[in-house]
């Protein structure tokens, strides 16, 4: 494990990255868990899944996955890991105690990244290709879809549940949508777009702050992550992340963000 010293700044203050931590090849995705006792990381050469354990920001166990996995989510109780394999079709689905493989199912078109809504009964699945966020139980059933996205590739869901935040790859942008009626969905119905946040160029990670003021956008792999205020929906704020940063993720008290760096086979603990 390496020690980062280096200070990052934006808006909101000075950013300390804490440690470094080595994970698999190309780290793509990151997800905390609820108690805030793990991070998982998705590594898309290694085909792995990494579990961080947090409070000593080791790695505790690295378990094979899929081929090619990209999003990773955490079951509200924490038990399960949903990891997606954008090299096929299929989300699989693992136990969190031991990476046993519990379920696999295909959703007929590559998935890219993953949420849990807030309550947990459903998994957000970014469809990018179709322009699409499907909307599963946690069983992996599709139950409805949101239309009217553009090429999503990362999801992140408000701690309360209201709003559900997509980033546009290829618009530089991040779409910020109504989310109360999801976990009642059940048909295809167009998103309801609460606004359009405009980013720097290749938005792909995105966490939401406990309080739900902040969201973190990592661009890749242009070594930037960028802090926008949920309530004016405008950046205020970059935080420089070298290594490709590509996936995102806070910590349950605030503190924390953990940004993957894809090219640097690096998990960072960023003090925020």
């Amino acid at each position: 494990m390496s020690v980062s010293t280096t200070p990052t700044t934006g808006a909101h203050g000075d950013h300390q990255a804490i440690e470094t931590i080595p994970v698999g090849q190309t780290p793509h995705s990151v997800a905390a868990s609820r108690d805030g006792r793990r991070v998982y990381v998705t590594s898309f050469l290694d085909g792995t899944v990494t579990a961080v354990d947090t409070p000593a920001n080791t790695v505790a166990t690295t378990f094979p996955a899929a081929v090619g996995p990209y999003g990773v989510a955490v079951a509200a109780d924490g038990a399960r890991v949903f990891v997606a394999e954008n090299s096929s079709t299929f989300i699989h689905v693992f136990e969190a105690a031991t990476g046993d493989q519990a379920i696999s199912t295909g959703f007929g078109t590559r998935p890219y990244g993953l949420a849990i809504t807030a309550e947990g009964s459903r998994l957000l699945i970014a469809n990018a290709i179709d322009d699409q966020v499907l909307v599963s139980d946690t069983l992996t059933k599709t139950r409805g879809i949101l239309t009217g996205v553009d090429f999503p590739v990362a999801l992140a869901v408000s701690p309360d549940g209201r709003l559900l935040y997509a980033s546009n790859y290829f618009r530089d942008s991040v779409t910020v949508i109504d989310a109360t009626g999801i976990p009642t969905l059940e048909e295809t119905v167009p998103a309801d777009v609460v606004a359009t946040v405009p980013v720097r160029r290749g938005p792909y990670g995105l966490a939401v702050s406990p309080d739900g003021g902040r969201l973190f956008v990592a661009h890749f792999p242009f070594d930037t992550v960028s802090v926008v205020d949920t309530t004016t929906h405008t950046v205020t704020g970059t935080i420089p992340v070298p290594g490709g940063p590509r996936g995102a993720a806070t910590s349950p008290d605030g503190s924390r963000l953990y940004v993957t760096n894809y090219f640097d086979r690096t998990l960072s603990v960023i003090a925020v």
